[in-house]
């Protein structure tokens, strides 16, 4: 015996109308997928089931069926979305920690390319100075070699103009 026409709308119109307010405010907040409204759909799964059962009605039964099998379907779909996202956020986290130790290990590579650029600097700083300090020594050098030569120069011309003068002292027969 399945249930007549008009008590199985009114079963159904009742439904709807108690789960209006619920649906009505979780949609408001975003949250008609959520386990709440997920518990509502099991209830009227139930209740469909339950009365169909009651006054055999397999179209009840079936319908029953039907909306538990899609309240389970949304809630996997859920689940697997919430899986999904903490997969993503993890993720996301271990892209970051990758992203920081690599950031880490190039300012570590900067800072000993600084510190080879530094010392290479210092490096050809002394070279340069060395460099200069032995052209300076070979200037001064050429400098006193200058200085010797004009020395015995002045020598050699005072040996010179001492022997003009003996020679000299010699014609006058002096001596």
């Amino acid at each position: 015996m399945s249930m007549p026409a008009v008590p199985k709308a009114i079963f159904d119109r009742s439904l709807k109308l108690a789960r209006l307010p619920l649906a009505t405010t979780l949609g408001l907040f975003g949250a008609s997928d959520s386990a709440l409204m997920h518990a509502a759909d099991r209830l009227e799964a139930g209740a469909r089931s339950a009365a169909g059962t009651l006054f055999g009605d397999e179209q009840l039964k079936q319908e029953g069926r039907r909306v538990s099998l899609a309240t389970e379907q949304r809630e996997r779909a859920a689940r697997l979305q919430e899986e999904a996202e903490e997969e993503r956020r993890e993720a996301d986290e271990r892209r970051r920690e990758r992203e920081a130790r690599a950031a880490k290990a190039a300012a570590t590579r900067k800072r000993k390319a600084a510190k080879s650029a530094a010392k290479a600097e210092r490096a050809n700083a002394k070279r340069d100075r060395s460099a200069k300090l032995d052209e300076l020594e070979a200037k001064e050098e050429a400098i006193e070699s200058k200085e010797d030569a004009a020395r015995v120069e002045r020598q050699v011309e005072k040996v010179e103009e001492a022997a003009a003068a003996v020679k000299r002292d010699r014609k006058d027969g002096n001596g």
